[in-house]
């Protein structure tokens, strides 16, 4: 993936007015902002949307992949696939390892990560993928963000280290006290569903919402966003699924009997937006920008000028000039092929 010189310092050139925080909603050790954003531009729908009016996600043609799945859009818009996002059906469980942005009437291949180890069934090749209920949790995706930088800087496609991806969902289970016969992130989700739940119902979607900044225990743990309401508005059960797993392992710590962690948020937006990027070609339609620095690291999707998607997550590792680490390890995915 070669690198296009970044004509902009930071993510703030990509948005017309600033992000900006709503009054949190809490329960438990789960704090959720509501983020707003500009009036969006481009226009596009959610991976939801556009399955429900004819896109479809499927194994390659020809021989499946562990690691890189078809999307077919055959509609008038473009569709984008969050990071992170898991679908469910066909040979095996996958979620996507970067945002793409697929354009009308389309095909492409994306990178994508099994996250259910125990099955590859040849029988179900030809069968399309769902939309899960839920996305991956936020502790998976940073780990798959890290992965996916090192990917870059090493010249390659943005892409997770499959066999941790295996190895970091078993170790959920465990923790959860949830058997999987197939190793399924999902079965974690609808062994704690319930729970869940009442999460679910404390976190309410805002009119006007484009993203969200949690807490869990009183520390950041992500940032989501994308430019579209109504995007994010599909985007949103599922990611609330994913905090609130990580929020079932994590102690309540509330630091304002009102506002719980603003000045937390509030910090963490500011690192985010002020971070230096990089700018890379797209794997579809726009530019995929990265940045680590000042504690925050990162992932988004710009077109033309507009900031069409963007992750976050705290960040330890040193700044380097960029963005991106030079001691990163590079691990190169692991990949089965059917027979």
């Amino acid at each position: 993936m070669p690198t296009i010189p970044a004509a902009v310092p930071s993510l703030q050139a990509h948005l017309a007015e600033p992000l900006r925080l709503g009054d949190p909603d809490v329960h438990g050790p789960l704090t959720v902002f509501p983020l707003f954003g500009p009036a969006p531009q481009l226009g596009y729908v959610s991976f939801a949307q556009g399955c429900a009016a004819g896109a479809s996600v499927k194994e390659l043609e020809g021989g499946a992949s562990v690691n890189d799945l078809l999307v077919l859009n055959p509609t008038d818009h473009s569709v984008l696939l969050y990071e992170g996002e898991e679908v469910l059906g066909a040979q095996q469980n996958r979620t996507f390892d970067v945002s793409v942005l697929v354009g009308a009437r389309c095909r492409l291949s994306v990178p994508v990560s099994c996250v259910e180890a125990g099955r590859w069934d040849g029988a179900r090749q030809d069968e399309s993928f769902s939309p899960a209920p839920q996305s991956a949790y936020p502790a998976l995706r940073a780990m798959k963000n890290r992965a996916s930088r090192a990917s870059v800087v090493a010249g390659g496609p943005p892409r997770a280290t499959q066999g941790a991806v295996w190895e970091e969902v078993a170790h959920k289970s465990a923790r959860m006290d949830v058997t999987s016969p197939t190793g399924a992130m999902h079965d974690i989700y609808a062994g704690r569903r319930d729970l869940l739940a009442e999460f679910h119902a404390a976190i309410g979607l805002h009119d006007g919402q484009t993203g969200a900044l949690v807490l869990i225990g009183g520390r950041a743990a992500v940032l989501d966003h994308v430019s579209r309401p109504e995007a994010f508005a599909a985007l949103h059960a599922p990611l609330v699924q994913g905090y609130a797993l990580d929020a079932l392992e994590s102690p309540v710590i509330v630091d304002a009997p009102t506002k719980p962690g603003t000045q937390t948020a509030e910090a963490f937006l500011r690192r985010i937006l002020a971070a230096r990027i990089t700018e890379h070609d797209g794997i579809g339609l726009g530019r995929d920008v990265r940045f680590a620095q000042a504690g925050v690291a990162g992932a988004g999707l710009v077109a033309g000028d507009e900031l069409i998607q963007l992750t976050a997550f705290p960040d330890s590792q040193p700044d380097t000039a960029g963005g991106d680490h030079p001691h990163a390890r590079i691990h190169r995915p692991s990949r089965r092929r059917a027979a």
